[in-house]
């Protein structure tokens, strides 16, 4: 009886861990949070790029939950080449103050979730509060946000190291480190804007060097214009001798004497053999069949 429990005793302990390191969450080893806003429309655009964990089963469902006024725009997965492609997902539905976006994993590589939130604004001032739920652990937690053009004074509630980007974008970053799951961050952001202008609208195409008519590759109709009118001077002057050619040929073309059939022969008449029938042409005083003298009108 006492080996027997000794036994039991030494599975259970043996199994404990197993059971545990079975039963432990799901977590993110990277979630980069980008805040962009009024970059292409007059609101937040939120982007989420997480990876789970190596040599984790796949595929998994991971949930994350955005705001309940939000509009999701995308969910996707980086490929091989640094490229999005579209990645399987259910929602979003809505679950009490949320929506609820499940996105189906199938690979280890990073995956990349957008969506557009308002931003509360009055006069020049701009309000806007980030908050992420802690639906997963996370390793190492990374916010940046981009600074809109024509703004002043924006202030980051934790504060945020400003720097640039390698375009000379003006960016806030900050690095958060390990979250544990059900805590939830809040970022506050506030800032004052002279305009409506949008991040994109203003990151238009330059030319490399200034546009000339010696610029390679530009067309300019003044570079044509001696071809033109040669061409149209060479076509009146064939035009010309087109028009002394055919009036030289003396008088207008010959055709069908009037009153002729086409064939040549003499048009047939309302006149009628009395003997045999036959239709006379006009001219005819005997039948061309049988001979027979016509009857002509007088």
């Amino acid at each position: 009886m006492r080996k027997r429990l000794l036994i039991l005793f030494l599975l259970g302990l043996f199994a404990y861990p197993i059971s545990v390191r079975a039963q432990e969450p799901l977590k993110l080893t990277t979630l980069q949070v980008q805040l962009r806003p009024e970059y292409d429309q007059p609101s937040m655009l939120v982007i989420y790029d997480f990876k789970l964990p190596d040599g984790i089963k796949l595929p998994v469902n991971v949930s994350i939950g955005i705001p309940k006024d939000a509009n999701l725009v995308a969910v996707a997965s980086l490929t091989s080449d640094g490229s999005y492609i579209n990645a399987d997902y259910v929602g979003p539905s809505v679950d009490t103050e949320r929506q609820i976006v499940t996105i189906q994993i199938e690979q280890q590589v990073t995956y990349h979730l957008e969506y557009y939130e308002p931003i509360s604004k009055s006069g020049e001032r701009r309000d806007f509060t980030y908050l992420w739920a802690g639906d997963y652990p996370v390793d190492d937690l990374n916010v940046s946000i981009l600074v809109p053009v024509d703004t002043n004074n924006i202030i980051t509630n934790p504060i945020m190291k400003s720097t640039q980007n390698t375009d000379g974008s003006d960016i806030l970053i900050k690095d958060f480190g390990p979250w544990v799951a059900g805590q939830q961050f809040i970022l506050q952001v506030n800032y004052t804007k002279t305009s409506d202008k949008l991040i994109v609208s203003q990151q238009t195409v330059q030319p490399s060097l200034p546009l000339s008519s010696s610029t390679p590759g530009r067309l300019m109709l003044a570079n044509y214009l001696p071809y033109v009118f040669g061409g149209l001077g060479l076509a009146l002057i064939l035009g010309g001798l087109v028009f002394f050619w055919q009036s030289s040929r003396g008088g207008k073309p010959h055709g069908h004497k009037r009153g002729h059939s086409k064939d040549g022969s003499e048009p047939e008449s309302g006149i009628y053999c009395s003997q045999c029938g036959a239709r006379a042409r006009k001219g005819d005083r005997f039948c061309r069949i049988c001979g027979t003298k016509l009857r002509l009108a007088e």
